[in-house]
């Protein structure tokens, strides 16, 4: 006989069984009980229903939900049943051992239930051949509050250096701890197969760290002032001139800037004047003096040039001056006799070039 059959086999024989079980523990309740417990007996029998038609999970859920209302081995021991069925074989051994200790405890009251107790017995030794075992240690201790999981489900402190049931495959271990680094290891469990997985955790560097500056902190005043010492003052105003943004860098940039518009307009002055020059040049060889009308588109023309010129050269003399300004005011922040020794300098520079701001040579004659 397969093991799916003799568990078949076992389902109908303990159909009876659960219903008297439940009847049972139901009788041995107050009254004051008796609502919850119809509503836990409600919901078994419809889980009973669900798995008789093989829809496992929608079974497992009305099992769980009776089991929370009213504990019984019965319900245990559908749990159990259930969670084989779904492939989790590891989680359904662990509810056969609960179902066949609680059922053995009620026997000595009621030996209804000793009939739950052996079919516990007799699928959980079913599904040991099937299963892996984990043991984890901890040669070295745990440090406290240390948590460990095993495929995600936590292990407690009392199940360390314990063999637990794992289903067949990839196991995860996480072990972790305040201070300290986390550990992770994972290992292939076969079938029969047990494995140890020690844990040992590393302090984190930031508790070394943390340890390590405390001691420099406990180091005596003797030692902590020759190190003070030992620090040069060139060093320290280097460590200063490095660090700190200089003030004055940005109006600095911005006189590069300004310098660079007055270069483009006076190259545009001396084109233009250069243009100007050479039309009032060429009218006054052509007319030989001042020029009628027929020339005014001509005369015009130059004056546009002569008034660009113009233009571009108090632009530009304005821009090189101002950009003249900023660097050396950039280069000065921070030193207020420096700058105002400079502005002392610059005011008369700028009066004596406002005025001036017109092409020297160049006039309309015609």
């Amino acid at each position: 006989m397969s093991v799916r059959t003799s568990f078949t086999a076992l389902g109908f024989v303990l159909l009876a069984v659960s219903v008297d079980g439940g009847v049972a523990f139901a009788q041995a309740n107050p009254p004051a009980a008796a609502t919850q417990e119809a509503i836990a007996q409600t919901r078994f029998g419809k889980g009973r229903e669900l798995f008789m038609a093989g829809k496992y999970a929608e079974a497992l859920a009305e099992f769980r939900a009776a089991a929370e209302l009213l504990e019984s081995p019965n319900t245990r021991l559908y749990i159990a049943r259930c969670e084989r069925e779904l492939g989790h074989l590891a989680a359904a051994y662990v509810e056969l051992e609960r179902a066949a200790s609680e059922a053995s405890d009620r026997a000595h009251g009621d030996p209804r239930y000793a009939s739950t107790r052996d079919v516990a017995k007799q699928e959980a030794s079913a599904l040991v051949g099937k299963l892996g075992h984990v043991t984890i240690l901890a040669p070295d201790g745990l440090p406290d509050g240390t948590e460990i999981t095993i495929n995600g489900a936590a292990l407690g402190p009392a199940g360390v250096g314990v063999a637990a049931p794992i289903d067949p495959g990839t196991v995860e271990v996480v072990a972790k701890a305040p201070g300290r680094v986390t550990m992770h290891r994972t290992a292939q469990v076969s079938k029969g197969e047990a494995v140890e997985i020690k844990i040992h955790l590393e302090p984190a560097p930031a508790a070394a760290t943390a340890t390590t500056a405390t001691t420099a902190t406990t180091a005596t005043p003797a030692t902590t002032a020759t190190t003070s010492e030992a620090q040069s003052p060139a060093t320290s105003d280097q460590v200063a001139t490095d660090t700190a943004p200089h003030p004055g860098r940005g109006l600095r940039n911005a006189g590069f800037v300004m310098g660079g518009i007055g270069i483009a307009s006076m190259g545009v002055f001396a084109a233009f004047a250069a243009l100007a020059q050479t039309r009032f040049d060429q009218l006054k060889r052509e007319c030989g003096g001042p020029c009628d009308a027929s020339r005014a588109s001509q005369i015009d023309e130059g004056q546009t040039y002569q008034n660009v010129a113009n233009v571009a050269l108090a632009a530009g003399g304005t821009a090189l001056i101002a950009g003249a300004i900023m660097v050396i005011a950039g280069a000065s922040a921070g030193s207020p006799s420096r700058t105002s020794a400079l502005r002392a300098a610059v005011v008369p520079v700028w009066s004596a070039q406002g005025p001036s701001g017109v092409m020297v040579g160049v006039g309309r004659e015609f």
